[in-house]
């Protein structure tokens, strides 16, 4: 599948909504997604399990020469990604 998936994420990324976050998007890189745009428009909040979704998903997409973009990353969320260190191997557009 060569066609960019767009996933999009709830308004917070933690202990609640990741465990369905993570098995949709293991979902669709399982179905043949490559390359996936993870849309974060409504995130507002992310824990550090919604970072280890996020993490998972890129060094799956990795592994099969997929890419993985996160896109419209709210102030709040961009500063979680610089304070641990994953907007230095994570792209992110507007």
């Amino acid at each position: 599948m060569s066609e960019t998936t767009v996933y999009a994420t709830p308004a917070r990324l933690d202990t609640s909504s990741a465990p369905q976050a993570d098995q949709e998007i293991k979902e669709l890189i399982a179905g043949g997604v490559l390359d996936l745009k993870i849309d974060m428009a409504k995130t507002t909040y992310i824990s550090s399990i919604g970072l280890r979704v996020i993490l998972a998903a890129k060094k799956s997409l990795d592994s099969k020469k997929g890419s993985l973009v996160l896109q419209h990353v709210s102030p709040q969320v961009k500063e979680i990604f610089d304070v641990t260190g994953f907007s230095g191997f994570l792209m992110m557009e507007d």
